[in-house]
């Protein structure tokens, strides 16, 4: 064999196992781009990428689960990015199969879902498990703010996946009437969206849940409660009930409810206003908070945002405080927060800047408390109770997208739905901006990438062949 056929030879067969490797290493990444993320999400808030909570609810899907997307047969962007977020939840775990349905061409597919279709737009889901399904409205899945548009895309589709674990119970929100409490549709509309059932509890004439998940919501009472009432109140929380109390600081003294709080709990409502000036955002009465450590406010860490507030009462510990209830700052004022007499005062003067008389801060404005109770059987209850010394927080700021004060709410109610806080997925910020790219800069990276490199490639080729050629 003469060195000129053995050279040959050796050309061939490097060709062939090159074009074999690389074969074999495309069949590779096509099987496994079924099974793993493949690209880098690359986007400051990593919106094509699951959070570490929908992580959590995805690996404990343990049934087959198909999430179907609802088209008219045409791409669009946001069908691009609902196929971008939901591949994550396939890749994944196996159990979940991810499939998208013309419904012009194909509506015998969800003929048992033609009711609530009617409802739906364009790029909706269904998610369906067996018998049972959920629906994702796709109205719902982004929405614009003064800092940029946000992708709920991950919360919503996570949140309805979580009703398909068994031991993970969406809790039902009531809310209590008869005290002129304040109607909030911006709370009620996040919570709905999220999945969680709404309703009212007139505590005077009804009794409270049976189901102690609820949670009981009151909402900046006008007027004080009675006796009786007070009474059911407590009963409830013995019984390991959970409730939340929105104070709002124009209202001066609601005593049978203040004392209840301060000698079975430990709260204390001080009823002067709490202004900060030094963090008040531009033109508007909502100042900047700082979040404390707690389970409801540490997932909030990742996502770097800000808690806001708006006028508020301060709430302080009792000395007297029963030595079973343990109270956790969730949100407290900047030290450079003060405290006016009253809202009446405040408004005499006509100044909101920090005047002599007036208490320096900080000041707790939103805690969370714990209470355990036994009974004769040994039984221990843990009530659970969110005060907020400004309705502000989860009513007006609750979609204020410049503000972490949504997660914090859907927070503080998934830790009292049996203390698990990483149900909330934090809503995601779309990038904005776009590359500007002239004409003459166009025709330059046409004229590299289209016509140099592969010259260059096909040149360097055609040399080492020559020269090889006639070596």
């Amino acid at each position: 064999m003469n060195k000129k056929f053995r050279y040959s030879l050796n050309s061939k067969a490097f060709i062939i196992g090159a074009i074999i490797v690389v074969l074999l290493l495309n069949a590779i990444l096509i099987t496994l781009n079924g099974k793993i993320a493949l690209e880098i999400d690359f986007t400051e808030d990593q919106i094509f990428s699951l959070t570490e909570e929908s992580l959590n609810i995805v690996d404990q899907i343990d049934k087959p689960t198909e999430i179907l997307i609802l088209t008219m047969g045409e791409d669009n962007e946001t069908l691009s990015m609902v196929r971008n977020v939901l591949e994550n939840y396939r890749q994944r775990n196996d159990k979940i199969d991810i499939r998208e349905v013309d419904v012009i061409k194909n509506p015998a597919e969800v003929q048992a879902y033609m009711e609530e279709i009617a409802y739906l737009s364009v790029n909706s889901l269904i998610i369906r498990q067996g018998d049972r399904h959920e629906t994702v409205n796709a109205k719902e899945f982004f929405t614009s703010g003064e800092y940029g548009q946000f992708s709920y895309v991950e919360r919503l589709t996570s949140a309805k996946l979580a009703s398909f674990v068994d031991g993970v119970n969406i809790s039902r929100i009531v809310y209590t009437t008869g005290h002129g409490e304040a109607a909030s549709s911006v709370m009620t509309g996040v919570l709905e969206r999220d999945g969680y059932q709404t309703g009212q509890l007139d505590i005077l004439t009804e009794e409270f849940p049976e189901d102690t998940k609820t949670v009981v919501v009151i909402n900046a009472p006008q007027q004080d409660f009675a006796t009786e009432e007070i009474s059911k109140l407590d009963k409830y929380l013995v019984q390991g009930g959970n409730v939340q109390i929105y104070f709002d600081p124009r209202v001066p003294a609601l005593p049978n409810l203040e004392k209840y709080l301060a000698e079975d709990w430990g709260i204390i409502r001080n009823n002067h206003v709490i202004l900060d000036v030094n963090n008040m955002v531009e033109n508007e009465l909502f100042m900047v908070a700082q979040i404390g450590e707690h389970d409801i406010t540490n997932p909030l860490t990742e996502s770097q945002k800000r808690a806001g507030y708006g006028p508020a009462n301060s709430l302080s510990v009792s000395p007297e405080k029963p030595a079973t209830v343990i109270i956790d700052t969730l949100l407290s004022t900047q030290d450079s927060a003060y405290a006016k007499e009253s809202l009446e005062k405040m408004m005499e003067q006509g100044e909101l800047q920090k005047m002599a008389g007036d208490t320096e801060g900080p000041f707790d404005i939103l805690v969370a408390a714990t209470r355990e109770t036994g009974n004769v059987d040994y039984d221990i209850f843990t009530g659970r109770l969110v005060v907020s010394g400004s309705s502000y927080i989860f009513n007006e700021m609750a979609q204020d997208t410049r503000f972490a004060n949504e997660d914090i709410m859907l927070n503080s109610i998934n830790w009292m739905n049996g203390g698990n806080a990483s149900l909330t997925v934090r809503i995601k910020q779309l990038p904005t901006g776009s590359m500007i790219v002239s004409r003459g800069q166009f025709w330059m990276w046409f004229a590299i990438l289209v016509v140099v490199v592969p010259l260059a490639i096909l040149g360097a080729g055609l040399t080492i062949f020559l020269k090889r050629r006639y070596k």
